[in-house]
Formats: C-alpha cells, structure tokens, sequence
C-alpha cells in the first residue's frame, strides 16, 4: 500500500504544475516507408510481388519543474511505433534523494539500469542477456543522497506480469575508474554483478564478473576487455 501511495503522490505532484510554469521538451520524428520487392522466390512458393507502404511516429514529451524549495518533479513519456518501447517515468528529486517511478515501459530503473552490460572496453558494444535481471516495468526506484562525492546508492523494486523482484546497487567513481556492485532478486533467481572500468590517457579498461543463481543452477560469466583510442583509430580486445 506504501508503494502505491507514494506513486500517487508523485504523480499528483507532477499533475499539479501548470503549463506555464513548467520546462517543456518535445521532439520526435514521422516517416513514410515505402517498400519495393518484386523478386519472386519460386523455391518458397512466392511468385508475387512483396511491395508495400506505412508510415511511423516517434515522439517524446517531457515536463520538469524545480520548485522555490528546491524540489524538482520531471514526467516523461515517449512513444515509439516501430520498436513497441513506449515508457513513461516520474521522478522526484530533492535534498532527500530522487524517486523514480515507471509507469510503463522498458525503463530499467536504477538497479538493472547500472549494469554496464559488456561494455566495458568503451568499443560501444553493448546488449548481453548475462547482466542484473528483473522485471523492467512498473517500477520504483530510490536513489540516496550523495554522501560522498562520488558515491551512488539505489534500491529498486518492480512487479510486472506476475514477476517481483527486489534489488539495490552501489558504485563508486573514483575519477579514474569506476567500481560497481548490483544485485536483484526475482521469485526465483538472483542474479549479481561487481565490476571495475575506468580510463586513463586513451586507455580505456573493464572486468565484471556476473553470477546467476536459479534453485540448484548456478552460472558465472566473467568479461573482461581493454582499448585504446589514438585519433580516429581505436584498437580493443
């Protein structure tokens, strides 16, 4: 109940700017697509024409306000046609920290969102299922305030499709590098990663060693990578 009344506040909070004295963002993109295969393939029982026409609307919205205390509420909502990630989120920030709730969406939060899946060498590889799992939608999220400069606590819960999950992570960022460690619970698995990246002079570095434990099963994974970057040329492993 505690959780439901806490998004309602946020919410309503939100609600309660006007226009006028809210910062407002909007962007987006439409297309028409048009698409010509005339190339019959007899061996797949295709002997027609493939050709066809749609169009597609991508939009963001988003809405902040800092109150006189210092209180600032955003709401975001995007719509995304050809991919299917419409999100919405609210945040609430202040001196005691930042809420994030979200509505809907692919939104990972704070928790799941800290994992750096794989990308640990800065070749901008990303996308492996081996990372902090857990439920994306309809949740919230509790990001402390800095004690120390550098320091990033969160905790995060979330239920989606009869799916709970519970977790909390923490990072420090001691300029050169990075250190992380995250972990979520869902009904059934948990899944941890503690990593380190950072760099210095070109170099770029990372290790993350990720476990995923379900009942009896238990799987590790470690990754691990190193590049540098001289102009436009960049070499990793």
């Amino acid at each position: 109940m505690r959780k439901i009344l806490l998004a309602s506040t946020a919410l309503v909070a939100l609600t309660s700017v006007s226009a006028m004295a809210a910062d407002v963002t909007i962007s987006g993109s439409a297309s028409l697509i048009y698409k010509n295969d005339d190339q019959a393939e007899p061996s797949n029982g295709d002997s027609g024409s493939a050709s066809s026409m749609g169009s597609e609307t991508d939009v963001n919205i988003k809405f902040s306000n800092t109150t006189d205390s210092g209180i600032t509420t955003t709401l975001n909502a995007g719509f995304d046609e050809s991919n299917n990630t419409d999100d919405t989120t609210a945040t609430v920030a202040g001196d005691f920290g930042e809420l994030k709730i979200v509505i809907d969406g692919n939104d990972d939060n704070y928790v799941v969102g800290s994992d750096e899946v794989a990308d640990k060498a800065g070749e901008g590889t990303a996308g492996t299922s081996f990372g902090l799992g857990g439920a994306t939608g309809e949740s919230i999220g509790y990001k402390l305030p800095s004690i120390v400069d550098g320091l990033t606590i969160a905790v995060q819960h979330s239920n989606e499709d009869d799916s709970e999950s519970f977790g909390y992570m923490a990072s420090f960022n001691a300029g050169v590098a990075t250190v992380g460690y995250g972990k979520m619970s869902t009904n059934t698995t948990d899944y941890t990663s503690v990593g380190i990246s950072g760099s210095v002079s070109g170099i770029s570095f990372g290790y993350e060693k990720n476990e995923i434990v379900n009942g009896s099963s238990e799987d590790e994974a470690t990754i691990m990578g190193v590049s540098y970057t001289m102009d436009a040329i960049t070499l990793a492993y």
